[in-house]
């Protein structure tokens, strides 16, 4: 038995290549980085190089038949993987687990079944082609339930984030997805994580607010309500924190919009976001945010749509919906959140409205639905 990953193979192509590789982060050495480095993006997976190895020994017309985590179709450190599998061996199939009990029993990632065929040629890019997409769901130990879900073409720009329909007859919205050019940057927003990687900083959190201090925001102030509650659930959180004078760069002294950075699929909405108040920001001179939020910062002094517009947007069934066809994990990422599908701001007004008046959650909720199109049962 050999490491594959490092020894290398023999000379030979194969017409199908079958794995279920194992997963998780991996620190490589200079050699192996470099053989991989065309599939990779900062941290490396071991499933991804698994992926690339796979790729070196199907030959052309091929197939590629792999049970993996559902990460690589939307992460920022799969993007290269993507663009080496949109060039080399587009999907044929995506498969996904629909129920993850008594098949992968404490696995926190959503998992799927993929196939691939290796294309005949390497040169340029392959022109956008349709992947057929099913969700499997076990019976008992002998059967299997398959649920067609439509198909999702790639996108034109390689690396970019797949996406592919999570409930059956999705075809129509992703289509119409792929066509809406507008993102976060178009509303007058960029997306940070938290600066504040508290256990590098324990001896800086306070129980008491004292001089100097500024309020510690943890996830859990951001409330599946939308609302904003400066609070501290955990026993190792503190609700405040000492800035040192180098500290400057953890202190945020501008209103923002902070969305969760952990959600699972099971959870009732994968985005949960709210305000940072300006009236906390004032009162105490800044604050800091822990890594685990992810800040929605204006780009500009006055950006097109407000906080509280974009807090509702997000927080609607109409963007979980949207959001869940684009992510591949239990993280709610910057590099995904940026690149979320949005309507044109300019459509936005009666959303706006509604927002200013305290319109109820399933008024904004309808409201949203029809800036994607959709019926009212989201």
């Amino acid at each position: 038995m050999r490491n594959s990953l490092v020894y290398e193979s023999a000379q030979t192509a194969f017409d199908l290549v079958v794995g279920n590789p194992p997963y998780g982060r991996i620190t490589l050495s200079r050699r192996v980085r470099a053989r991989y480095a065309k599939g990779l993006y900062g941290h490396a997976n071991l499933y991804g190089l698994f992926l690339d190895l796979a790729l070196r020994w199907v030959r052309p017309g091929g197939v590629i038949a792999y049970v993996t985590p559902t990460s690589f179709l939307a992460g920022e450190y799969f993007k290269n993987l993507r663009a080496m599998l949109v060039r080399t061996a587009p999907p044929l199939t995506v498969d996904f687990i629909a129920a993850r009990k008594g098949v992968f029993d404490e696995v926190l990632q959503e998992t799927l079944l993929a196939t691939y065929r290796r294309l005949c040629t390497d040169h340029g890019v392959c022109a956008p082609r349709a992947a057929s997409v099913s969700f499997v769901t076990p019976i008992d130990e002998t059967v299997l339930r398959v649920t067609p879900a439509g198909s999702f073409v790639l996108p034109d720009e390689p690396s970019s984030p797949w996406l592919v329909p999570r409930e059956a007859a999705q075809g129509a919205l992703i289509e119409r997805l792929r066509q809406m050019p507008h993102r976060l940057a178009d509303w007058g927003y960029e997306v940070s994580t938290g600066p504040l990687v508290w256990n590098r900083h324990k001896t800086q959190l306070r129980e008491h607010k004292g001089a100097g201090c500024l309020p510690l925001v943890w996830a859990e102030a951001v409330r599946p309500d939308g609302r904003f509650l400066l609070r501290t659930t955990k026993a190792n959180h503190r609700p405040y924190f000492k800035p040192r004078t180098d500290d400057g760069w953890l202190v945020i002294k501008d209103p923002c919009v902070l969305v969760q950075r952990t959600t699972a699929k099971e959870q009732p909405r994968r985005l949960v976001a709210a305000v940072l108040p300006v009236s906390l920001i004032r009162e105490h001179g800044g604050a800091v945010v822990e890594n685990h939020l992810n800040m929605i910062r204006p780009t500009r002094p006055s950006p097109v749509v407000a906080p509280s517009t974009l807090t509702a947007f997000l927080n609607s069934a109409a963007a979980d919906r949207v959001f869940r066809c684009l992510s591949g994990s239990v993280a709610v990422s910057a590099y995904e959140l940026q690149a979320l599908p949005l309507p044109p701001p300019d459509n936005l007004d009666e959303l706006a409205t509604a927002v200013r008046r305290l319109a109820p959650r399933d008024s904004l909720d309808r409201i949203c639905a029809r800036l994607y199109r959709l019926d009212s049962a989201v």
